[in-house]
């Protein structure tokens, strides 16, 4: 019997104007849960998209190369094939080893690890026929990294962290930046069909069914890392629309990422108008260190204007922040007086105050480790312990059952006279609703609830579907919205 199946069932045997929604009628799985809370999560950058700033290694060995097929191309010319895939499988053996599990657990309090991947990692190099990394897709045969992912995801779910799979790299990019594996300037991905197809009826159908389904840590699938700004987007929309359907025609729970591409109300608007908010969350990469704009501020400035400049409309999508850092660049730096490490430390706690706030998924800060030192305000490890970053309470808070009592009870006063017929039971069914599925959630390691566009539509649906619609529907969204806004913290 599923879930909502007996839901359904208890209500059917009550009335509809006493009844009450039983505890037990509402406990959400793990799986639900790792799809559906708010996330205080990490990246490991160079793990398997590699970037030499982060992780040298394998550049070192060649001589150079300014992207992951350079060094991998030359590192099979200079040693083989073998030789290539034997120094891939020591990095990824070197990197998984050195994460320090019980840190990230009970110091960090993550939640998550978002996971930057390319097309080319995927079943070990078995897509690539007809792609760019084609030349090189013996090495990848033999050093093996979907072997490596997978080993992640199980160690990850021994610590209750979800697993957020990026498809950081795409066939002829997504940007013509040097994570994307090769340059290609300009970046041709969305505009060309043959690769277009390739990721949505092959690549992303086998992810979803090889990881995201039999793994139930997984939060969800992002299809793209960051696009490039385009006013109309047309080719980015039929990408994400075609890779949404494939997905979800394996999971329809999936949460699929997409990127915002530096203009958050583009894909909001777009995510609404096309009633996809049950299926997709909207990446937004927040730095402030990049752009020339900020580059002519001082740190001050900058840090008072993130609640104003870290603009997300969660009124019509679910967000997440999927790469942010305490990094300034160094010409805000000389238009700053005062101590560097007060307002690193204010930079770091001032966004991830406001992150959970604006982004129902929650944050990922780039990145997890370095080859060489610690990475300093680009790293996790270093800003965490010097506690730099608002980390998340595995305090487990009960909900005072006269509180909720005493919410219901105002409603129907403020509502007394004010109309000749109300179903104030709609209310008190949601709020009692709320505080169940909060209660749910914080089962496990005190997680709280996400996407809370897509998951207050989900709950109202079934409600409607057990209870029938009304008129009075109202009231089950004014009790929901403040189960969650009173005791969702």
């Amino acid at each position: 019997m599923t879930l909502f199946k007996s839901l359904k069932e208890k209500f059917e045997k009550k009335d509809f104007t006493t009844d009450v929604i039983l505890s037990d009628a509402l406990n959400v799985d793990k799986r639900t849960i790792f799809r559906n809370r708010v996330n205080y999560g990490v990246n490991l950058g160079s793990l398997f998209v590699l970037e030499s700033w982060i992780y040298d290694d394998l550049f070192n060995e060649v001589g150079g190369g300014n992207t992951e097929f350079d060094a991998v191309s030359k590192c099979a010319t200079k040693f083989g094939t073998n030789g290539a895939a034997d120094r891939l499988r020591q990095h990824y053996q070197s990197y998984l080893q050195k994460i320090d599990w019980n840190f990230l657990r009970n110091n960090a309090n993550i939640t998550s690890m978002r996971v930057p991947i390319g097309y080319w990692h995927v079943n070990n190099g078995s897509f690539l026929n007809g792609l760019p990394f084609q030349p090189v897709a013996g090495v990848y045969a033999n050093a093996k990294p979907w072997d490596y992912l997978k080993q992640l995801i199980s160690t990850a779910s021994k610590y209750n962290i979800s697993i957020l799979i990026d498809v950081h790299g795409l066939p002829g990019g997504a940007n013509s930046e040097a994570h994307s594996g090769i340059i290609q300037n300009p970046a041709v991905f969305f505009k060309t069909s043959k690769y277009v197809s390739k990721m949505c009826d092959e690549i992303l159908p086998f992810i979803a069914r090889d990881i995201c389904v039999p793994y139930e840590n997984i939060a969800g699938l992002q299809i793209v890392n960051e696009t490039y700004f385009d006013n109309s987007a047309n080719d980015i929309k039929s990408y994400y629309s075609r890779a949404v359907s494939s997905i979800s025609k394996i999971d329809n729970n999936l949460p699929v990422i997409i990127s915002d591409g530096w203009w958050p109300q583009q894909w909001s608007d777009w995510v609404s108008a096309n009633n996809l908010v049950n299926n997709v969350v909207i990446d937004s990469h927040v730095y402030r260190c990049f752009s020339n704009e900020d580059k002519s501020k001082d740190a001050g400035t900058i840090i008072n204007q993130l609640p104003q400049t870290v603009s997300l409309d969660k009124g019509k999508a679910d967000f997440v922040v999927g790469e942010f850092s305490c990094v300034l660049d160094e010409e805000t730096w000389k238009r700053t007086n005062g101590n560097r490490s007060v307002f690193i430390s204010n930079f770091g706690t001032m966004q991830t105050n406001i992150f959970p706030k604006m982004a129902s998924f929650g944050w990922y800060f780039w990145t997890l480790q370095f080859k060489w030192g610690d990475g300093g305000e680009w790293g996790f490890i270093p800003q965490v312990s010097k506690k730099n970053l608002q980390l998340r309470s595995k305090t487990v808070k009960s909900i005072d059952q006269n509180t909720v009592s005493r919410i219901i009870a105002e409603h129907i006063q403020y509502w007394n006279g004010k109309g000749d017929k109300f179903e104030h039971w709609r209310f008190e069914d949601a709020i009692r609703q709320a505080v169940n599925d909060i209660q749910g959630f914080n089962g496990l390691d005190n997680s709280r609830i996400g996407r809370w566009k897509s998951w207050t539509a989900r709950r109202r649906r079934e409600y409607v579907a057990a209870k029938g619609d009304s008129s009075f529907m109202w009231e089950w969204d004014q009790g929901y919205q403040r189960g969650l806004d009173e005791f969702n913290k």
